[in-house]
C-alpha cells in the first residue's frame, strides 16, 4: 500500500479501528470486517516471536479478508528485530505496520517497550526510520502524551517520528500511569495535530457518533480510533462513519445484537477450541448486552458458563419488555 494512498483514504474516512491485546484477535476482526471499517489492525505481537516464527504469534496474524486495509502491530525496542518483524508482516501481505509506544503493561515496560520508549526518544525515532527503511508499506507509529505526567513529550517526541518516517501517529490522550479514568489531555493532542504535517489520529473516550465527531472537531485531528468502545459494539463502525457522512444510522435490535454475539462465539470456539473459547468469551459476552437490566446477574452467569450451549441458554434469557432488554 502506498504511503499516499493510505493518507488519503485515512483522511477520507477519518477512521482507523484500535489494536486491542485480547480483543481484536482473528475471530473478532472477522466480526468487525462485517461492518465495513476502512482500516483493521490487530492486536499487538512481539517483533522477536514474528522473526522466530512462534506458531502462537503466526495465528495471531492471520489476516482478515474484506474491503478494509490490514495492519499490524509490533512491540519491541530492538530496531533491527522490529525492521526484520515489519518485513516479514510485508511479505504476509499486511497494508501498514504500527509500531506500539503507547502500552502500560507492567512486564511490557520493565522490558523498555511500549510507553517505555517515549522515554527514549532517539531510540524510539531509530525504530521507526529503520523500520521505514526496511519496508514499503506505510510506518505509523501509537503514542500516549508521555510516560508519566512528569514527563510530557508527545509534542517533541511526534515531530521527531514524522522526520523519522512515520505515515500517521495516533495519540491515546492520557499519561502512561492510568490506562483509564485520568481526563484527555486535549490541549497537548490539539497542539500535535496542529504542527503535524502527516494525520494524527485521536484515541480515547471514543464511544459513539458524537464522540468521534466531537473529537476531530476539538483537536483537529484527521480520524478518530475508537479503543474500548468497539469490545461488544461492532456497530460503532456505520453509527461513526454515517455521523461523519451525515447519513441516519439505525440502531441494533436485541435480535441482531444477539445474532453477531452468537457468531463471535462461533468464530471464537472454532478457533481456540470449545474449552478455550468459552473461558474467552466469558469476559465478552456481557460487553454485547451493557444497557441490559440486571446486567451484574449475566456477568455472574456468564462466569460460570463451561460451554457453548451454556452460552446460548443465557442469551435466551435476555428479553425485551416493553422496549427495555432485560436478563432474566
Amino acid at each position: 500500500m502506498k504511503k499516499s494512498l493510505f493518507t488519503k483514504i485515512l483522511r477520507e474516512k477519518k477512521l482507523m479501528l484500535s489494536p486491542l491485546s485480547g480483543y481484536t484477535d482473528y475471530p473478532y476482526r472477522q466480526i468487525l470486517a462485517k461492518f465495513e471499517p476502512p482500516f483493521i489492525t490487530t492486536e499487538m505481537v512481539n517483533a522477536r516471536a514474528v522473526v522466530e516464527g512462534n506458531q502462537r504469534t503466526v495465528q495471531m496474524l492471520k489476516k482478515v479478508t474484506g474491503s478494509h486495509f490490514n495492519g499490524a502491530q509490533l512491540l519491541g525496542k530492538d530496531p533491527n528485530f522490529m525492521a526484520k518483524a515489519a518485513k516479514i508482516i510485508e511479505n504476509m501481505g499486511f497494508d501498514y505496520v504500527d509500531i506500539n509506544m503507547g502500552c502500560t503493561v507492567r512486564k511490557v515496560i520493565s522490558k523498555g517497550e511500549g510507553v517505555s520508549l517515549m522515554k527514549d526518544e532517539m531510540l524510539a525515532c531509530k525504530i521507526v526510520k529503520t523500520v521505514f527503511n526496511a519496508v514499503d508499506i506505510p510506518v505509523t507509529v501509537k503514542l500516549r502524551t508521555g510516560f508519566c505526567q512528569q514527563s510530557i513529550n508527545v509534542i517533541s517526541l511526534s515531530q521527531k517520528l514524522a522526520c523519522s518516517g512515520a505515515a500517521a501517529i495516533t495519540i491515546h490522550g492520557r499519561t502512561g500511569e492510568k490506562k483509564f479514568g485520568n481526563p484527555l489531555n486535549i490541549h497537548q493532542m490539539r497542539e500535535v495535530a496542529s504542527t503535524l504535517s502527516i494525520p494524527v489520529i485521536a484515541n480515547g473516550g471514543v464511544f459513539s457518533g458524537i464522540d468521534a465527531q466531537n473529537m476531530l472537531f476539538q483537536i483537529g485531528a484527521a480520524a478518530a480510533m475508537p479503543g474500548r468502545g468497539i469490545l461488544g459494539n461492532p456497530w460503532i463502525i456505520p453509527e461513526i462513519l454515517c455521523n461523519f457522512s451525515g447519513d441516519i444510522f439505525t440502531f441494533p435490535t436485541l435480535q441482531e445484537k444477539k445474532d453477531i454475539c452468537a457468531e463471535h462465539i462461533h468464530n471464537v470456539c472454532e478457533f481456540y477450541g470449545e474449552k478455550f473459547g468459552v473461558l474467552k468469551m466469558r469476559r465478552i459476552v456481557f460487553l454485547y448486552f451493557s444497557s441490559c437490566r440486571y446486567l451484574k446477574s449475566l456477568k455472574s452467569d456468564i462466569h460460570m458458563a463451561e460451554t457453548i450451549d451454556n452460552i446460548h441458554a443465557l442469551l435466551h434469557k435476555i428479553k425485551e419488555v416493553d422496549g427495555v432488554w432485560i436478563y432474566e
